[in-house]
């Protein structure tokens, strides 16, 4: 399938996924336009710098756990950065942590919390002055000897200023600006690093502050909503110069979280075509789904298999092995595999659940 082909077909779901949805809610051009809207509709103060955080510093591997832990403390939360290791990734060699992973960390700890998408510097400012920071997932090249490649990092973005047109950051590895107020970023900056990650945020809050958040957020409270809205993003980059691996990358996950995987699987595959990072497939795994779902297998297999050749630490490389080699029969092999995938990280609960599912099978015809 050439470019034009594929990016008529994503036009035209896309435009299809927003219609229905406008529709179902209410089919006035006002609420078109508010579906796709990119920031909330509300006044903001120029700046906004939270206070309370508590600076961490970070281990190699582990700047999930350092930024969450910098997020909490500003809620006063009674564990620390150990805690949070523990809970996320206790093996040193894991080099990720999933959004959705912190989720169910948080939730032992009595707070609620939301990964949404498609997020904007607007977004990150009405979060800010209603007085939650956020964790994102973005863009890292500032270190030395290997690291100043491409990499994923995690920053908690705890202020703004429009005068200077930046935000303000806590970062487990570069600081956290002059007498901890935050480390400046321009907002254009901030954009582009983030992008990879199809703007990915985490939003902690109390349960009593659940309305609130949910009325910053407005419609992207919504997770469907939500997953439109991000496709919406990359869709319009389809024209400008922004096109990229990225976008078609994003507009995969998008298409994969809306449910057509046929279409995401073609998005990935037009991403891989144009050029990604090497290591693009360490923090996101939408192509190894995806492919999964269409019977691709030995896509899945080859992907996953450069991942495990670079780093033995991405557990979900090893899951999506285990998951394609009993597709294509070898039981005892995806077995092996999935054995790792739960070594790699024991809080992997779809890792321990098919294990435990293919162990079963084995047993049952030895």
């Amino acid at each position: 399938m050439n470019r034009l082909t594929l990016k008529l077909i994503v036009c035209a779901l896309a435009l299809t996924l927003f219609v229905g949805a406008a529709a179902a809610q209410d089919s006035t051009p006002e609420a078109e336009t508010a579906a796709l809207s990119a920031a909330p509709a509300m006044s903001l103060p120029p700046a906004v710098s939270l206070s309370g955080l508590s600076p961490v510093y970070q281990l190699v591997n582990r700047c999930s756990a350092a930024a969450l832990t910098i997020q909490l403390s500003y809620f006063d939360w009674e564990g620390n950065y150990t805690t949070a290791i523990n809970g996320l990734n206790p093996n040193e060699a894991d080099v990720a942590v999933r959004l959705d992973e912190m989720v169910t960390f948080v939730n032992q700890f009595g707070f609620e919390a939301v990964e949404r998408f498609g997020g904007t510097v607007d977004i990150l400012k009405a979060l800010v002055a209603g007085g939650f920071p956020v964790l994102i997932e973005n863009s890292y090249y500032e270190g030395p000897g290997g690291y100043d490649a491409w990499l994923g990092h995690n920053r908690v973005v705890m202020g703004y200023d429009d005068a200077q047109g930046v935000l303000l950051t806590y970062d487990s590895l570069l600081g956290n600006g002059p007498d901890n107020t935050g480390r400046p970023i321009p907002y254009a900056e901030m954009d582009e690093r983030w992008r990879p990650f199809n703007r990915d945020y985490l939003v902690v809050y109390r349960p009593e502050q659940a309305e609130q958040v949910r009325q910053i957020l407005g419609e992207d409270w919504d997770v469907e909503t939500n997953h439109r809205r991000a496709l919406g993003l990359s869709q319009a980059e389809l024209d400008t110069d922004l096109e990229d691996g990225f976008t078609w990358f994003n507009i995969g996950s998008s298409m994969l979280a809306l449910g057509d995987a046929p279409t995401a699987a073609l998005a990935f595959d037009r991403a891989f075509e144009i050029g990604l990072p090497w290591r693009m497939l360490w923090y996101q795994y939408g192509p190894l789904e995806a492919y999964l779902q269409m019977g691709r297998f030995e896509d899945v297999i080859t992907r996953a298999q450069s991942v495990i050749t670079n780093t033995g630490g991405v557990e979900e490389s090893y899951y999506y092995m285990g998951l394609a080699h009993e597709a294509i029969g070898d039981l005892q092999r995806a077995i092996r595999y999935m054995e790792i995938a739960v070594y790699g990280n024991r809080y992997y609960t779809p890792a321990a659940t098919e294990l435990a599912r293919m162990q079963a099978a084995a047993a049952s015809t030895s």
